[in-house]
């Protein structure tokens, strides 16, 4: 029996399988191992690898140190140890772990770990982040983050971009689902990292998806145990981490742009225009910038030129860990024409370097070298200007791609886009099914935020009972809100906290077994609740909001028994089930299939409500 639950479009999809034997190796045959540690011998390889060292704290939650003496190869694996000494005359919670210092993309990553489980206060993880060169924080993948004890594992992408005004983008690309070890006591832990986005796999099997709108990067691999993580059992401790292996697989991905920010829209408005996300740059002050308006592709493109005197300026990306074989380098450019260089090619890639040197031209006129041969798995794209005051180059939609073969279609991209409307939409095409268990979802506090907004799914309860699929709810104050179901059949949109709210009942709202679209508004103390676009209740002059900044939001097990703290998933030690927690009224972990989530942070119309079906 093979049971599925999906949960995709700018979000995450989870699947469970049962009856599925656990593999290794990545999910097809035409995946090529590229790199791997078996962490042989008896030292770590730091020719590939550094140490994560000093103090990680965050939130009053965490507080451990991270020392190069816990991080040990023997027995044909990696060990990082957790203990309690005393250093400096201080009790450290003391921890550790390495970081590659290659950068990989697009590909298949996996290892097989064994992760301290003995006692509280200990999060091991499987993650990626960071560039081994500066200005390159463009996401994170946590392929797993764990908590000693606690046998949930989160499997995440955050975006570390975003436009001015946000703290980050929304956040649907959080999954906390239960896992187990194998018979044998390890976890074959992967993640699948695509142009389309994230599949995470435990055990060989699907367990969460993450996508996204062409969001490209190269990134480092971190193999981790941080100590001091909530309340610490001290008597468990020393314990270890252990890791057997690390392996990175690639694939070809005809017509896909390999190169990250190559149409400089990761700046926006958030990072300094002289440091082009991804890219390193060189030469005159201010000669190079990330320039807004009048672009060859979306809203940014990068320009080399001075109105102050000559200028020379070099910009480049370089690749690590891609297939050999011929690739296309290609971007839009134009220019003033009359500089001493003005060109853009490829180096480091096994053969003479290539050049093209860009023609003076008003207009935005695509130019290309067809054939790029790799031979290093790698290769450096160069951009190159010297001039005199008043001359520039601009260029714009950079791509480093292999052929597609004759016939094949190729998927172009959609813009560029981190936030939209609604600003969190997630399963728009596939079900997710909830069976009731601890798992969870959870979206961020920018979503479903303000005095006005709306949220609305297709929902498909296996029973008639008390349960929430969905809620943003802290336990006091006076903003917040959750949808909930009623055993009689009824839809409650709460608005407020836990302590303090209102209810707003539309009765006979759903049935068991029968599909049906929830639609809740919230306008400036006004409150409606729609049941396939068709008003079913209007309550005026509720004085709570929805305007809260604390609570992040959730779906699926709505209640605390599990809660975010810094960067971790910890169990509450307060609340030991959903029914104690601020959601007073939720008596049951919400059982059924959901699909077509959207949260907008702003009241929909009703002519927009009646259209929601008909536009996904």
């Amino acid at each position: 029996m093979i049971s599925i639950d999906l949960l995709i479009a700018g979000g995450l999809l989870a699947m469970s399988f049962s009856g599925m034997s656990s593999h290794a190796g990545p999910p097809s045959p035409d995946y090529v191992l590229l790199y791997e540690d078996n962490f042989e011998g008896n030292a770590v390889n730091e020719v590939d690898w550094s140490y994560r060292l000093g103090r990680r704290e965050g939130g009053g939650y965490i507080n451990g140190l991270n020392l190069k003496e816990n991080v040990s190869v023997s027995d044909g694996a990696l060990h990082i140890a957790v203990r309690q000494e005393m250093i400096d005359g201080e009790l450290e919670n003391t921890g550790g772990g390495l970081i590659s210092k290659h950068q990989f993309g697009y590909g298949y990553y996996e290892t097989l770990s064994r992760p301290f489980m003995a006692g509280r206060g200990v999060h091991s993880s499987f993650w990626q982040a960071g560039g081994v060169q500066p200005n390159n924080g463009i996401f994170e993948i946590d392929s797993y983050e764990i908590d000693s004890k606690t046998f949930m594992g989160c499997n995440n992408l955050y975006v570390h971009i975003s436009p001015q005004g946000y703290k980050a983008v929304p956040w649907p690309c959080r999954a906390n689902v239960p896992f187990a070890f194998r018979s044998d006591g390890w976890l074959l832990d992967a993640y699948e990292y695509t142009p389309d986005g994230v599949i995470f796999y435990d055990n060989g099997r699907e367990v969460a998806r993450a996508e996204w709108n062409e969001l490209t990067a190269a990134q480092k691999v971190w193999l981790t145990a941080l100590n001091g993580c909530g309340k610490v059992d001290g008597d468990a401790l020393p314990g270890e981490t252990v890791f057997k292996y690390f392996r990175y697989y690639a694939r070809d991905y005809p017509g896909v742009n390999l190169l990250p920010n190559g149409s400089f829209e990761y700046n926006q408005d958030k990072v300094d225009s002289e440091k082009p996300v991804a890219w390193q740059q060189e030469g005159t002050p201010g000669a190079g910038r990330v320039v807004e308006g009048d672009a060859a592709r979306d809203q940014y493109k990068i320009r080399h030129g001075s109105t102050d005197g000559p200028f020379e300026v070099v910009t480049r990306q370089s690749l690590e860990f891609i297939l050999n074989g011929d690739y296309e380098l290609s971007a839009m450019v134009r220019s003033s024409g009359g500089q001493q260089v003005a060109r853009f090619g490829a180096s480091d890639f096994g053969d003479q370097d290539l050049f093209l040197d860009v023609p003076a031209t008003e207009n935005w006129t695509r130019v290309s070298i067809p054939k790029v041969s790799v031979s290093t798995h790698g290769v450096t794209v160069v951009i190159e200007s010297k001039g005199q005051v008043g001359q520039w180059l601009e260029i714009d939609d950079v791509q480093f791609t292999s052929p597609p073969s004759s016939g094949q279609v190729v998927r172009r991209p959609a813009d560029f886009a981190l936030v939209g409307d609604p600003i969190w939409k997630i399963g728009m095409t596939h079900t997710i099914k909830f069976t009731g268990d601890d798992k969870f979802y959870f979206f961020d506090r920018n979503v479903g935020r303000g005095d006005a907004i709306t949220v609305s799914f297709l929902m498909n309860p296996d029973l008639a009972a008390d349960m929430s699929p969905i809620a943003r709810i802290p336990k006091t104050g006076n903003a917040g809100w959750a949808v909930q179901l009623t055993e009689a059949g009824g839809i409650i949109f709460r608005i407020g906290s836990g302590e303090k709210h209102v209810d707003v009942l539309a009765p006979d709202a759903y049935e068991v077994g029968k599909a049906c679209r929830i639609t809740c508004v919230f306008d400036r103390g006004e409150a409606r609740i729609y049941g396939d676009g068709k008003l079913l209740k209007t309550q005026r002059g509720i004085e709570k909001t929805t305007d809260d900044a604390t609570a992040p939001g959730r779906m699926g097990s709505v209640g605390e028994i599990y809660q975010v703290v810094g960067d971790v998933i910890a169990r509450t030690e307060t609340f030991e089930s959903p029914e104690e927690t601020a959601g007073a009224a939720i008596t049951r972990k919400y059982t059924g299939t959901l699909r077509e989530i959207r949260i907008h942070n702003r009241a929909l119309r009703e002519d927009e409500v009646r259209n929601l079906d008909g536009n996904p």
